[in-house]
């Protein structure tokens, strides 16, 4: 066979060459992050005969940090709601960073709540703890998951002696539902378990009364 007869055969070999891996090539990898979330599961509290969250027009959680992250945070200030780094973590996606502020409710899970965040609030003053306020965006709550944070995932925040990013309900208070006339309607009857760390999965099963 001359060369020539051969160019057009090799050239077609190297197209499918070229091709198929192209065909066959997944999405876009994962985002590396550093921040991640815990869930409560919203459910109605043992002495409610009806759900007690219809009118709720917005949700306040407020969780307590644990010993790894306020150790995380004191030593890193940087990363605190306000500092350089913290603040593109609780900002926008168009300041450049993380941006949970637009991402916490975009959770892919079809029990999670339609949700819009509104505020966050970190403290570090007399208590150690993070709270997250959210617009519900209709729907029903009840049965429905809840994402709450940012919290640094355990990589970032390297805890000491096995220990995990962890954050705790610290009263019947922490989750509260409001109204549009900014009463609160609901709040927690009880909540098992107290504590969750991020990422681990299972949920803290948070039961509403009016």
């Amino acid at each position: 066979m001359s060369d020539k007869s051969r160019r057009p055969l090799a050239l077609a070999a190297l197209s499918l060459l070229i091709v198929a891996p192209l065909a066959g090539c997944p999405g876009d990898p994962p985002e590396d992050l550093e921040h991640g979330v815990v869930y409560l599961q919203m459910l109605r509290g043992e002495s409610e005969a009806d759900s007690p969250y219809a009118g709720t027009a917005t949700i306040e959680v407020t969780l307590l940090y644990l010993e790894c992250l306020i150790d995380f945070y004191e030593a890193n200030p940087d990363y605190q709601q306000y500092g350089p780094e913290g603040a593109l973590v609780f900002g926008t996606r168009e300041d450049g960073g993380e941006g949970w502020f637009d991402r916490l409710c975009e959770d892919d899970d079809p029990e999670a709540l339609d949700c819009t965040v509104t505020s966050f609030r970190q403290e570090f003053d007399t208590s150690r703890q993070l709270t997250v306020t959210y617009a519900v965006n209709g729907g029903d709550i009840e049965n429905r998951l809840l994402p709450f944070g940012p919290l640094p995932i355990a990589e970032l925040a390297a805890c000491q002696a096995g220990g995990q990013p962890t954050v705790r309900v610290g009263s019947n208070g922490a989750v509260r539902g409001i109204d549009g006339n900014g009463d609160t309607i609901w709040n927690t009857e009880s909540f098992n378990p107290p504590e969750a760390a991020t990422g681990q999965g299972a949920s803290i099963r948070i039961r509403a009364s009016r």
